[in-house]
């Protein structure tokens, strides 16, 4: 099992992990950023036993009740890890090697000296388009508006992405899964902003 945190000794190459040892088998790799208590990730991964998954958060006592959850439950298909979204795919991830991306609820650093640390930003966008294979997805979403605007710009930008049916993407893809948020959106009323982009085929040589 991978360790809680992924650090690399400063001066060292960069060794990316091998997820077919991590997980014991060769699957479709999906990886949700930012899982929080790992409500999605852990019903997408009992949802979906032909799939991978990759958990990521930064509070590591979270990451710990998700793996002890997993284990518990019998949960063999998902990993969570404690590392920086921002910062550290690189050191997990190759390219083309990401079947998609999912963001629920990212922080939205509300002060606007802060908003440049919001994770869906053009720099990190480009990043995960690269990480996808061909085909691959991205899925967003919030109940900020400002936020989900921002975010939709950005991935518009983005020319290696697409612009899906969110709606649809979200039933038909994600099986109408959601997070813990999302479920105390509902609760109180709060709207939720949603976005699906998939990556572009890879232009003819």
């Amino acid at each position: 099992m991978l360790p809680l945190m992924r650090i690399r000794p400063a001066g060292q190459p960069i060794r990316l992990p091998d997820w077919s040892i991590a997980f014991g088998r060769h699957a479709k790799l999906e990886v949700d950023l930012g899982c929080g208590r790992g409500h999605y990730a852990f019903a997408r991964a009992q949802a979906r036993p032909d799939r991978n998954v990759v958990a990521i958060e930064t509070r590591i006592k979270w990451v710990g009740l998700l793996r002890q959850r997993a284990k518990k439950q019998g949960v063999l298909n998902l990993r969570a890890i404690r590392c920086d979204a921002s910062m550290d795919l690189p050191l997990l991830f190759d390219k083309a090697s990401v079947e998609g991306f999912s963001i629920f609820h990212p922080d939205p650093w509300w002060k606007k000296r802060h908003r440049k640390r919001r994770l869906v930003r053009p720099e990190l966008v480009d990043q995960w388009a690269q990480m996808l294979t061909p085909g691959g997805w991205i899925f967003v979403q919030t109940d900020v508006p400002d936020l989900a605007e921002e975010a939709r710009e950005v991935l518009s930008a983005c020319a290696k992405l697409e612009a899906l049916d969110a709606t649809d993407f979200k039933r038909e893809v994600l099986d109408g899964l959601g997070s813990h948020r999302e479920h105390k959106c509902q609760q109180f009323g709060i709207p939720v902003r949603a976005m699906a982009f998939a990556r572009k085929p890879d232009p003819a040589p």
